[in-house]
């Protein structure tokens, strides 16, 4: 609301909330050049100053957060610093917000970047919540950095000590001079044509601006931005920044810090392995040398045993004890068996004539009544047979007769016929029926069925 559109008189608290709505809006983010003037540190970390040319100064501050990240600055040092104008409502005093500062002696260079990383701020390409988190359960790492440089033998050194079993694909390239940015950025999405790639680290050692300023890039920070696997930007050292760490879903001061980004979670289930592997030692441990003290002594054993030996001989009876009452169970178990034997005769010669007995009275019964009924059984069997042979021929007929109907009808409807007339079956990459020409683009991979085989083609539009 414009100030001659108020009704009524503001209060000074609404004037400075007017003023700091306007500066919020209108300068969240401007490059300011400047002389430092009146540089002092505060106890919490933070740094105020004034930025000031031949004419004018403007109150400045830079919070412990981003002071973290620059280089040391003193009085009388001019620099290039990059923020947003903000009013402190309770004082009205309006001062100027650095989040990022260098030398303004770095030149051309320098003020590329921040013009460069200023578009891609304001595109939302450095927003947190666009970044993709690490996944839980990382088994394979990409690395995409120069093959004879230090930094790939730093990394490998952490995962090796770390977490062993993670697998590692390095995709070289040129990480400077002429021509490194579109290596970089050719391998990054390489990476992502790995299926089984889970995280990729993007990086190289330490050095100057001009050597780092690959990985700030147009060609890399879009192959970044668009890559489906998450990004960790280690480049250079802790002090060192290229628009690759803004990009990036994670930034590692260092390769060997990211390795253990990347190796936190393994190493900290090795580690927990290792405590709950060595409390099962120690419990079992503990257990054996109780178990062992119940043991006795080998002295004691030999004493207890020599007892029971001497015991168990006073208790067994002699030789000629033993002998004569075997010898009078065996003459006991010797008569029974013979009684045995005579009754076991008699009571089955009795038996045998009893069976003769009815047998013969049987065969007599059988031979008076049995004999017509077979004849009449056999012939009611022909009978039969012949009506049922009669009954299944006919309807053997008729399921034939069905079946070769049925048999027509699905070779009428089968797909395979209408693909003999000449028509094809036409399916995308995962198996769905394309039945319209919208439903695909280009550069789709297409499967196409004929008579006899299988097509594989590429969907390619013609040029307007």
């Amino acid at each position: 609301m414009a100030y001659d559109e108020l009704s009524t008189p503001l209060s000074v608290s609404e004037v400075n909330a007017l003023i700091k709505g306007t500066l919020d809006e209108s300068f969240y983010q401007i490059v300011v050049k400047g002389e430092i003037s009146g540089f002092r540190p505060s106890p919490s970390g933070h740094a105020y100053f004034d930025l000031k040319d031949d004419s004018s100064a403007i109150a400045s501050v830079v919070f412990r957060s981003s002071l973290m990240t620059m280089p040391r600055f003193k009085n009388g040092d001019l620099v290039i610093a990059t923020g947003r104008i903000s009013l402190y409502e309770k004082t009205g005093k309006l001062s100027f917000i650095i989040n990022r500062m260098q030398n303004a002696g770095d030149g051309e260079l320098q003020a590329l970047l921040e013009k460069r990383k200023l578009y891609y701020q304001n595109l939302g390409w450095f927003d947190l919540d666009k970044k993709k988190p690490l996944p839980k359960d990382i088994k394979t790492l990409g690395i995409v950095t120069s093959a004879t440089g230090a930094v790939f033998h730093d990394i490998l050194d952490v995962t090796r000590r770390r977490a062993p079993s993670l697998d590692i694909i390095l995709f070289p390239c040129s990480v400077q001079g002429k021509g490194a940015e579109e290596t970089i950025a050719s391998r990054i999405r390489q990476a992502n044509n790995f299926e089984n790639v889970d995280v990729l680290i993007v990086g190289r050692g330490g050095g100057s601006q001009e050597d780092l300023s690959c990985f700030s890039t147009d060609e890399v920070i879009t192959a970044i931005h668009e890559s489906k696997i998450p990004i960790i930007s280690a480049v250079g050292h802790e002090v060192d920044w290229a628009l690759s760490d803004y990009c990036a879903d994670l930034r590692a001061g260092t390769p060997s810090i990211a390795a253990e980004m990347v190796t936190k979670d393994i190493y900290e289930r090795r580690t927990r392995l290792s405590n709950i592997q060595n409390t099962i030692r120690l419990v079992m441990e503990k257990k054996l040398l109780k178990e062992k003290e119940k043991i006795p002594s080998p002295l004691l054993m030999k004493s207890y045993i020599e007892k029971k030996i001497t015991e168990s001989r006073n208790s067994i009876p002699s030789f000629d004890y033993l002998s004569s009452i075997l010898s009078k169970k065996v003459q006991e178990a010797q008569y029974r068996l013979v009684m045995a034997e005579d009754e076991m005769e008699r009571v089955e010669r009795e038996r045998m004539e009893e069976n003769k007995r009815r047998l013969e009275v049987c065969i007599k019964d059988i031979s008076v009544s049995f004999t017509p009924r077979v004849k009449e059984s056999w012939i009611l069997l022909s009978s039969l047979r012949r009506e049922i042979d009669s009954l299944m021929k006919g309807k053997l007929v008729i399921k034939e007769q069905v079946v070769s109907a049925k048999r027509k009808e699905l070779e009428a409807l089968s797909p395979l016929a209408v693909l003999k007339r000449g028509f094809a079956l036409v399916r995308d990459e995962k198996g769905r029926i394309i039945r319209d020409n919208k439903d695909v683009k280009n550069g789709d991979k297409l499967y196409i069925t004929v008579e006899k085989g299988e097509i594989r083609t590429v969907v390619q539009e013609e040029d307007k």
